[in-house]
């Protein structure tokens, strides 16, 4: 671990969201069937990357929270990222991940996805929480009602159409 985290878990840590990289961002965007509810597959490019990553530091910055790197407490390996953001176009605060097709289906989703919820809650006061999925992404809509959250529509984000969901208080 080369910095303190901001929320640790049984099996992760998280570090703040300014420590993201553009290659730990790379390596989930050049994967297709880690992109495929995102792009349908299509990895995405270099710049591509890079202005997303830029985005999300400024929206940190502005915000105070963002998404976080993620790594395996065993050997600190680099697994995803995870945290809070706003909902395109809306004021609603967004929960998201993305993990490394290595980690999936072993339970971490579920168990970051909590630890971020209680961040939210308990050290930024943030207590309603929004989230969404491809319509198809079963193992997500799994992962969120694990969490708490319960589907309320279909709806139209990030110009695709999504299941959304809220987090049941």
């Amino acid at each position: 671990m080369t910095a303190t985290p901001l929320i640790t878990t049984d099996r992760t840590y998280l570090q703040s969201p300014d420590k993201l990289t553009i290659e730990q961002v790379r390596m989930l965007d050049i994967d297709p069937d880690i992109m495929r509810f995102i792009t349908d597959g299509k990895p995405k490019t270099g710049d591509q990357s890079k202005q997303w990553l830029e985005t999300k530091l400024r929206e940190y910055q502005k915000n105070g929270y963002g998404l976080m790197p993620a790594y395996l407490n065993c050997n600190n390996e680099f697994i995803g990222w995870a945290g809070i953001k706003h909902l395109e176009n809306t004021p609603k605060i967004e929960v998201g991940y993305r993990l490394h097709k290595d980690f999936w289906g072993q339970g971490l989703a579920t168990e970051i996805t909590l630890a971020v919820i209680e961040y939210a809650r308990h050290q930024l006061g943030i207590n309603e929480l929004v989230a969404i999925t491809a319509l198809e992404n079963e193992a997500s809509k799994n992962v969120l009602r694990k969490c708490g959250f319960e589907y309320v529509a279909d709806s139209f984000c990030y110009n695709t159409e999504v299941a959304f969901f809220e987090l049941k208080q």
